[in-house]
């Protein structure tokens, strides 16, 4: 049947209204749900009349409102059941509709059914259709229908409503609020709109694995097995028909991996071709080890641009050591993919605090990209440390994780407090940090504590600024009696940063016979000047911390040699010293790896300590191998260097958890089966629930 057969005699926008006389929370759902007790009522479409979806949709209404056990099965593609009803049955909808208005245009019938879906105070999300649409009375029920559908998916999927699927975008909401979006379309009445709020199921909009991104581990117990294994896993790539089997074929793979082999490689390509190429190459590489005249070969460190990777002489997860980044290294649209792909992560995190503020997406996220370079320093701390503190939940909560040592950058030290569970309220530093004196007034903006260095008055100005040069601190020493208002900040390898009067530093580099390159960041962090406000940094950083604190993790300071000890007294007075001092990285490292860190993991935006820690390693006289490893890189696919960097930890022999692969694994087979079936006219569901989310109001 359809809804025109039982539509009333009374016009739509006369239903409408009656709807809005009372409240509406109906689940949507994009699956049928697996109970018996609830009756299932079909309903299709009338493409033939103008209004065929409304109809549709007001006759779902309508006929729900007067039952309290039955389901409206709208064309096999959307479910919609009374909310009480799905709560009483433990269905947990993707999103809910609570509200709809007809208007004489838009923003008129988006203020109405916001009113009737009592959130006058959002500001939701708008998708209007085309009112070209209604010139094709055929489509145009279709064209609603899908629609709804696809901003239902948008909504379960965290992900902001957008013709763009491949360049989408998490969609944040402010702290403790429901992401509300309003569909908008044009009707014979006017424009009707409907207000749709989130509801708890989630479901992934980007796979972790899928056939563009391949991704699995090969283990053995000796060079010559792992080298048999991977022949006959390329003869069975060979013989994969289509994308399905290939991924059922590495699902199948993964399951035979064993965290404890001694040896173990991974593979990484964009589609199936590539991942031919891949293991030829590994396969090449293995054999050249793998001859009989060949004697006293170094050790095998092979990777692939692709993330391929095998390491014959892994470092294991002993010297596994999180490094977190300082100030400045973030981006526009760092870390955009990670919500669609782990939005199970976020939703966590979300719960406890405002991931808007913390990640600074009003800089972050603009679609003006110059507004990222606009920061403060307060923004900029904010938002890395935003950074640091996502990644590292999402290697220990996604990935199980856990390094046995951990140590920061400059501001990376309070990052990495922030993120390893040690801190009771991190989320706090948030508001305390873009406001306080220290980060707007003190070492940055005004620079009131290098004016009382330099006994300046208040009407003096101050032109500051910092240089990265290509230099020794013995190249660059001599020449600072001649610059008493230029500093050497930090000492990192081959390179040092100086910071003071602008003019003064492009002086002494000149003087010195060096290149610098501009910093552009008010910032008199690791200055003389600083220690005008130590003790400041030291209470600003004096937290409480946790009941239950990490017991096998050392945290290591640049202010000192040993570990720091967990206390709120130490560990603020460790930051103080490491903010207000002169920053020696290069000997930060070389005390890691005295300590026995060996894998350097960068926890937070880009890759810019990976590069110094791989330099500072190759120039160092410690003969104990070490390697430094990035979760991310500026101006590559997040998701891909997620991959890459867990490819490398995998390769070394560090234990994590293979339950995401598997997860995304069957998630992507169900997806491509069911476009198979449907294509063929099977009308199965459209998605696949990954986890849920507690509902906020």
């Amino acid at each position: 049947m359809t809804a025109t057969d039982n539509m009333v005699l009374k016009s739509i926008s006369e239903r409408i209204l009656q709807q809005q006389t009372k409240p509406i929370r109906l689940a949507l759902l994009l699956r049928k749900p697996n109970i018996d007790s609830v009756n299932e009522h079909k309903v299709a479409i009338d493409t033939q009349h103008s209004d065929g979806f409304e109809l549709a949709l007001l006759h779902s209404i309508e006929r729900l409102s007067s039952t309290t056990d039955e389901m409206i099965n709208i064309a096999d593609r959307l479910w919609i059941m009374p909310g009480l009803l799905a709560a009483k049955n433990s269905v947990n909808a993707h999103a809910y509709l609570n509200g709809v208005a007809l208007g004489s245009n838009q923003a008129e019938a988006i203020t109405l059914a916001l009113n009737h879906a009592k959130r006058l105070h959002t500001q939701p999300q708008i998708v209007a259709l085309d009112s070209n649409a209604k010139n094709n009375t055929a489509n145009n029920a279709q064209t609603a229908l899908a629609a709804m559908v696809t901003l239902v998916e948008s909504i379960a999927s965290r992900n902001i409503p957008a013709q763009d699927k491949v360049n989408s975008q998490y969609w944040f909401s402010p702290l403790h609020q429901s992401r509300v979006a309003a569909l908008c379309y044009p009707s014979a009445n006017g424009v009707q709109a409907m207000i749709l709020t989130q509801g708890r199921a989630l479901v992934a909009s980007k796979q972790l694995v899928n056939p563009q991104r391949l991704w699995l581990p090969l283990c053995a117990t000796s060079l010559t097995q792992l080298h048999t294994k991977l022949m006959a896993f390329s003869a069975q790539v060979n013989s994969a028909t289509d994308d399905v089997s290939l991924l059922k074929l590495i699902k199948s793979t993964l399951a035979d991996y064993q965290t404890d082999a001694p040896l173990a490689l991974v593979l990484m390509a964009q589609d199936r071709n590539g991942l031919i190429i891949e293991i030829n190459a590994m396969l090449a590489t293995m054999s050249t080890y793998l001859q009989p005249d060949i004697n006293d070969n170094p050790p095998i460190e092979y990777k692939t641009p692709a993330g391929s990777c095998f390491y014959s002489a892994p470092l294991g997860d002993h010297g596994l050591s999180f490094v977190y980044p300082g100030v400045g290294t973030v981006y526009p649209n760092m870390l955009s993919q990670m919500g669609l792909v782990f939005p199970n992560v976020y939703a966590e995190l979300e719960s406890q605090g405002d991931m808007q503020s913390m990640l600074q997406t009003e800089f972050i996220y603009a679609a003006d990209k110059n507004r990222a370079t606009q920061m403060s320093l307060s923004q900029l701390a904010i938002a890395g440390v935003g950074a640091s503190y996502i990644l590292t939940k999402l290697l220990q909560q996604e990935f199980a994780i856990e390094p046995r040592f951990a140590l920061g950058y400059s501001m990376g030290e309070a990052a990495m407090w922030a993120s390893l569970d040690v801190w009771q309220a991190p989320h706090t530093m948030i508001e305390a940090t873009q406001n306080s004196s220290i980060f707007t007034q003190d070492i940055s903006g005004e620079l009131r504590c290098v004016r009382q260095q330099w006994q300046l008055t208040d009407d003096e100005p101050i032109v500051w600024n910092s240089f990265v040069t290509r230099a020794s601190i013995d190249e660059l020493t001599p020449h600072l009696t001649d610059y008493p208002r230029v500093y050497i900040a930090i000492i990192q390898g081959d390179t040092c940063v100086i910071a003071g009067c602008e003019s003064s530093c492009k002086a002494l580099l000149k003087q010195a016979g060096k290149r610098g390159i501009t910093a552009n960041r008010i910032t008199a962090m690791h200055t003389p000047a600083a220690l005008n406000i130590v003790d400041d940094v030291r209470q600003f950083y004096q937290q409480p911390l946790l009941e239950n604190l990490p017991k096998q993790l050392q945290f290591i300071s640049a202010a000192q040699t040993a570990p720091v000890t967990l206390d709120s007294h130490a560990i603020a007075q460790s930051i103080a010293d490491t903010f207000c001092h002169q920053l020696d990285f290069t000997q930060l490292i070389h005390n890691a790896r005295e300590q026995g860190c060996r894998l350097f993991v960068e926890v937070g935006a880009d890759r810019q300590t990976t590069t110094l820690i791989d330099k500072i390693n190759a120039q160092s006289s410690n003969t104990s191998p070490a390697m430094a490893i990035a979760v991310n890189a500026k101006g590559g696919d997040d998701v891909s260097s997620l991959l890459k960097c867990l490819g490398q930890l995998i390769a070394h022999r560090v234990p994590m958890s293979l339950t995401p692969f598997f997860r995304s694994l069957d998630d992507t087979i169900n997806s491509l089966s069911q476009q198979t079936a449907i294509a063929g006219g099977s009308p199965l569901s459209r998605c696949s629930e990954t986890s849920l989310e507690g509902e906020p109001h």
